[in-house]
């Protein structure tokens, strides 16, 4: 079956057909069916079908994934941008482009999202930008996710440099205590 009828089958078959139409065009794994796949994200109403999409988002594993996932990240539904960072997660450093993108958004909601992913996923330079979060980010709330994470992650000494200089950089009681909880775990308290 040609990927523009799996694509019909998908949002016209029942659910049996659509799992079958989804199993189908995460073997063909073009641009097509990741699109398709992750517009299913957002249009099926079975919660089946969705998780079996982002599975097969994952098991194709490509860098195209992650690019037309993260628009998911700005979601109003909950559900899905919680797939969405499932997703990035699973793609682990096929996804670290992205992530790394994400990190420079305006927006703090996403640079929180890649904070999450980076920590979840643990890529192979996940504390050398994690130290860069928590040493410039400007959003509180972002710095305390990273530091928690970095807290969970690091043991160099210029991890416990870079918590201490968090706990300098901003005034804010729930950020120290985070600071306090890293440091014990890296074994510096």
């Amino acid at each position: 079956m040609n990927t523009d009828n799996l694509v019909i089958k998908l949002k016209e078959g029942n659910e049996k057909e659509r799992l079958a139409a989804l199993r189908h065009l995460e073997q063909q794994g073009d641009e097509t069916a990741i699109n398709a796949l992750v517009d299913l994200l957002t249009l099926e109403h079975s919660r089946l079908v969705q998780e079996a999409a982002v599975a097969a988002l994952i098991r194709i594993n490509m860098p195209q994934v992650a690019e037309a996932v993260v628009q998911l990240l700005e979601s109003t539904d909950a559900w899905v941008r919680n797939a969405a960072v499932e997703i990035l997660q699973g793609l682990g450093e096929t996804a670290s482009d992205v992530v790394r993108d994400l990190l420079q958004s305006f927006d703090p909601d996403l640079r929180l999202f890649a904070v999450n992913v980076l920590g979840e996923a643990k890529y192979r330079k996940a504390v050398s930008l994690l130290q860069e979060v928590v040493n410039n980010d400007s959003n509180v709330n972002v710095v305390a996710a990273a530091v928690e994470y970095l807290g969970e992650m690091g043991s160099r000494v210029t991890d416990v440099r870079c918590l201490e200089n968090a706990g300098r950089r901003f005034k804010d009681p729930f950020l120290h205590y985070a600071v306090d909880e890293a440091l014990k775990k890296i074994g510096h308290m």
